[in-house]
């Protein structure tokens, strides 16, 4: 199975960001992933939830230089 190392969350409700994020870090922590992006768009909210699921992991993420509506997450 092919895992795509990001994740677009746009169209993706608040109350389904916890879920979705959740499950993509941890499909990527089994697969030895080193590093995923995820495309959050220029809401602060959005950035905000995907760090809180972050925190579960004890992870950080990066907001891009160029663009700072994308987050890398080392793992």
């Amino acid at each position: 199975m092919y895992l795509s190392n990001s994740l677009d969350l746009h169209g993706v409700k608040h109350a389904d960001v916890f879920r979705t994020v959740d499950k993509f870090i941890g499909q990527h922590i089994i697969s030895e992933t080193y590093e995923v992006e995820i495309i959050t768009g220029y809401s602060e909210t959005m950035k905000e939830l995907v760090r809180n699921v972050l925190e579960d992991y004890n992870l950080t993420a990066e907001e891009g230089i160029i663009n700072k509506g994308m987050l890398t997450i080392k793992l």
